[in-house]
């Protein structure tokens, strides 16, 4: 273990019947929540971590902490398609013997980042960096970080995919899967009505925001995707969002309100950055409003993206113009 990793954290009760396990991850985020939930017939795990000696080391501790044997997993439920939410599925799957599930509409996003399409996807993502400005220095640093993410993804687990308006146990509470995209194409939140238990993951998250990110050969407007999103599961009479980082969140309205806000100011803040002569470069707008040389690779990367995200759903609206690679005032 690096001596700069997160200590493991002992799994801790959240809601009746589910226990949090943080699974220490080496980026800056530095956990990601880990659901176990005890069910009449078994387990149900949602969401993994990276595969790396972090994670394996988390779950065994966290199953011993709750006594729980691997045979006692009965399924595995992955929200969304990053790394530190499906890394360690497959290894987890081969431990457990337990079947994987995903969103239905996550597997082909999958399949362009980790599977057999991820060398294409690379391609056009390179392109696409480059031609928004990006350095090609930074760019390949920036794949060569991805390959060593999709390290962290093998072995790969086989999924069982999940339709969108289909049931989902998880331990006790029986949920609705409702599709959420916006954080990724084919995210999806798992809602019990009767305990007000929404299981969040990074739809939610409480001080920080999730990142919303413009992706080659992805839905092409995802912040408008997300703020759909963020209307739909602000009308749910929820009591308690478990989400993917940081602390649980007990006002969802309010949360989901203030999320929005803050993508009002960054829009505003986007839109004036290419209010200069000539207009701007995306990585040029991504300068001002985030500040990359203060970043990880990891950040710059969806700093990047997420400049991107809010530059189209401007465009789009008719608030800028794009010409070439430049955006300008309309």
């Amino acid at each position: 273990m690096s001596a700069t990793a997160p200590p493991y954290r002992p799994p801790v009760k959240v809601a009746p019947g589910v226990h949090l396990l943080q699974v220490p991850i080496r980026i800056p985020l530095r956990y990601i929540n880990c659901y176990l939930c005890e069910g009449p017939n078994g387990w149900t795990l949602v969401d993994t971590g990276f595969h790396d000696d972090l994670a394996e080391e988390a779950w065994g501790r966290g199953f011993a902490a709750l006594g729980i044997t691997p045979s006692q997993v009965r399924q595995i439920l992955v929200t969304h398609y990053h790394p530190d939410h499906i890394g360690a599925a497959g290894w987890l799957q081969e431990l457990t013997g337990a079947p994987v599930y995903l969103h239905e509409k996550e597997l082909p996003v999958l399949d362009l980042f980790f599977g057999g399409r991820m060398r294409e996807q690379m391609a056009d993502l390179k392109a696409q960096f480059c031609d928004e400005g990006m350095p090609a220095d930074l760019v390949e640093q920036i794949l060569i970080h991805h390959e060593h993410q999709w390290q962290r993804v093998l072995p790969f687990p086989t999924i069982t995919p999940l339709p969108t308006g289909s049931r989902f146990q998880i331990g006790t509470y029986d949920c609705e899967v409702i599709w959420t995209p916006g954080h990724s194409d084919g995210l999806a939140v798992f809602f019990a009505e009767p305990e007000g238990v929404l299981f969040a993951n990074d739809m939610l998250l409480a001080k920080i925001t999730p990142n919303v990110s413009l992706w080659p050969n992805c839905r092409q407007d995802p912040l408008e995707d997300y703020l759909e999103s963020l209307t739909r599961v602000e009308a749910l009479p929820v009591k308690v969002a478990l989400t993917g980082h940081r602390t649980v969140i007990d006002n969802v309205a309010s949360r989901c309100r203030e999320i929005r806000e803050h993508h009002r100011e960054r829009l505003a803040i986007v839109a004036g950055a290419c209010q200069v002569e000539g207009g701007a470069t995306a990585w040029e707008v991504c300068q001002k409003v985030f500040e990359p040389e203060r970043l990880t690779i990891h950040q710059v990367r969806f700093a990047m993206s997420e400049t991107l995200a809010h530059l189209v759903y401007l465009v789009n609206r008719g608030k800028l113009q794009k010409r070439g690679n430049r955006y300008l005032p309309v």
